[in-house]
């Protein structure tokens, strides 16, 4: 249970995860980033421990400062899971969820976020949101890949080991950085063969047929698969639970509640709610303008609210790595593609 449970003196809460495991840096940045802007309006501060060793730890001495609340859970399972043990057990109307790798971008932001429920018609509003498709995005990637493989693609030097360190146990920050650099350097050559579209088409139907390598990739919709990230989100904490899946055992389960066609975005639409980004300018942006937000890989992303360890690689990738990630976010026309 949270600690100092009966002191809870607002209907709001941020709910922060802290992963233990992902050491001092990321929990000091968030620390350093809510101390930094004010959120400008009253909540309560509720830190989930996850995976913590037992006594207080030199983190714990960290998220002291700013979230006197705590809830501790083991290092089993995802975010969502942690935060849904956070929510059957908090009283609050509303709740924030910020992850481990969060950063504020702007004052006043909490007050921002919460003012987009002025309308009774938002039932999430997120710090960013996307239309990328895993699916989609897959498909693109591995053509590059495919073609790399096969059609004799000059390959950059060190790509073999760039391959291999990938699929090791990297810290996720530098795994991140490792992944976007293969990511921008196959999307990019995946679209300058249209000559063997066919075969590649043969090969792709063969990765995701069930059995396949990829067949779990066919419980995602195509792009545009517009979604709210959740990363950092407000929603109404009764409606987050009722959106929960029976379970989340795997990583695809993570990735199907975040944008599947039954995820936690669908859910909110299907209950006749809206589902917004809001920017650091304090406008809630509708689904349709997402693309105009200059938020999450969009321009220079000055207009975000949150930051996180994906607007921050994407913020250090080069002009080619930008387009091609941008490309799989928002797709070729950005501001007509659900139109």
């Amino acid at each position: 249970m949270p600690s100092q449970a009966s002191t809870f003196s607002s209907d709001l809460a941020v709910v922060y995860l802290a992963r233990h495991a992902e050491g001092k840096g990321p929990v000091t940045n968030f620390i350093e980033s809510f101390e930094r802007h004010p959120p400008g309006i009253a909540h309560d501060c509720v830190v989930i421990r996850k995976g913590f060793p037992p006594g207080e730890s030199t983190l714990d001495k960290v998220l002291k400062r700013a979230f006197p609340h705590s809830i501790s859970v083991s290092d089993d399972g995802f975010d969502i899971n942690a935060y849904a043990k956070a929510a059957a057990q908090l009283p609050h109307t509303h709740l924030v969820f910020l992850n481990t790798f969060s950063e504020i971008s702007s004052d006043n932001w909490l007050r921002k976020m919460h003012s987009a429920f002025a309308d009774p018609s938002v039932g999430i509003a997120g710090a960013t949101g996307s239309y990328e498709s895993l699916l989609s995005s897959m498909k693109h990637v591995q053509k590059g890949w495919w073609l790399f493989q096969n059609e004799g693609i000059p390959k950059p030097a060190g790509l073999r080991l760039l391959s291999r360190a990938i699929r090791t146990r990297l810290p996720k920050r530098v795994a991140i950085k490792l992944v976007a650099t293969a990511i921008s350097y196959f999307a990019v050559r995946s679209s300058r063969h249209p000559a063997l579209d066919d075969k590649f088409e043969a090969y792709w139907a063969n990765e995701i047929r069930p059995g396949g390598a990829l067949s779990h990739l066919n419980d995602m919709a195509p792009f545009p698969n517009p979604h709210i990230r959740t990363n950092a989100f407000m929603i109404e904490r009764q409606i987050f639970l009722d959106s929960l899946p029976e379970t989340i055992e795997t990583k695809n389960d993570s990735y199907l509640f975040e944008s599947g066609p039954d995820g936690l975005t669908q859910r909110i639409l299907r209950r006749g709610l809206r589902t917004v980004v809001v920017g650091a300018d304090g406008r809630a942006y509708s689904i349709d303008e997402w693309p105009k937000s200059g938020t999450f890989r969009l321009e220079d992303q000055r207009n975000l609210l949150v930051g996180d360890n994906q607007t921050r690689a994407f913020q250090k990738m080069n002009a080619a790595g930008q387009r091609a990630f941008m490309r799989m976010t928002w797709g070729d026309n950005q501001s007509s593609v659900l139109r």
